[in-house]
């Protein structure tokens, strides 16, 4: 995606930056996890009306409500990539593909 900043030139964001983005975002919302490790559990898609599309696939804690962590997903997400880049996404996608047992003495150690 490409923006213009001033006389001077103009920058580009990648679609990997919104996928970093994205990542970190979401290791700051509780009871989610990544199906896979790094930013890579985030795919970004940027169309040629430079519109951003975000898919992230994760696995939840057994139950939770589902909604409301989504909606939390999403609205971490779109927050923080609109702070840091100013675009706002077009879509957020999540992709929930199963769930996490845990531990109650692993959740204790977090604490």
């Amino acid at each position: 995606m490409e923006f213009e900043k001033n006389e001077i030139g103009s920058y580009t964001i990648s679609e990997k930056a919104f996928e970093d983005i994205a990542s970190i975002a979401v290791k700051n919302v509780k009871n989610v996890y990544p199906v896979k490790k790094d930013s890579e559990f985030v795919e970004c898609k940027i169309n040629k009306n430079n519109e951003v599309t975000i898919k992230i696939s994760l696995r939840v804690k057994q139950g939770v409500d589902i909604v409301k962590l989504c909606s939390k997903v999403q609205d971490e997400v779109m927050e923080s990539i609109l702070i840091m880049t100013g675009v706002e996404c077009k879509k957020i996608n999540i992709d929930i593909q199963g769930f996490e047992k845990t531990d109650p003495k692993k959740e204790s150690q977090k604490k």
